[in-house]
């Protein structure tokens, strides 16, 4: 599977994936923090663990050139569509919460450490997929 162009990645599914996954930022116990673009985030482990199958497809159905073993990533900007070149969300708060799951779940990094995100076109963070690295099949 290189993309998932069947809609798969949509508000409504990314709004439920992080519910399911989100820990209040005083639970400690078996979770997670990540740093998003905006925000704090703290998930269940257990969670995300038991959604990475679905969290794998969201990240899948972006355009291939966010994946590192296609493209060197993208700026935030463009993760509001899907390889399907259909726009998913018009709100940035949508955007954030698939990268707190890309990056909680080890599935998607930075490209640059978020003091050089000044210096990066329209002074934005990108991001790169990097499902390959953790043994997941892309051919």
């Amino acid at each position: 599977m290189t993309t998932t162009p069947d809609g798969f990645l949509t508000a409504a599914r990314v709004r439920e994936i992080y519910e399911r996954c989100y820990r209040p930022e005083h639970t400690r116990l078996n979770t997670t923090v990540v740093e998003g673009v905006l925000l704090r985030h703290t998930f269940s482990i257990r969670m995300i663990q038991r959604s990475r199958e679905e969290i794998i497809r969201l990240l899948l159905s972006l355009p291939e050139g966010f994946r590192a073993d296609i493209g060197q990533g993208g700026s935030v900007l463009a993760l509001i569509q899907r390889a399907d070149k259909t726009f998913w969300t018009s709100d940035v708060s949508d955007t954030e919460k698939l990268i707190a799951l890309g990056l909680a779940s080890g599935l998607l990094n930075f490209c640059a450490a978020r003091e050089n995100w000044s210096k990066l076109p329209g002074g934005m963070p990108y991001v790169r997929i990097e499902i390959t690295r953790f043994g997941v099949s892309v051919n």
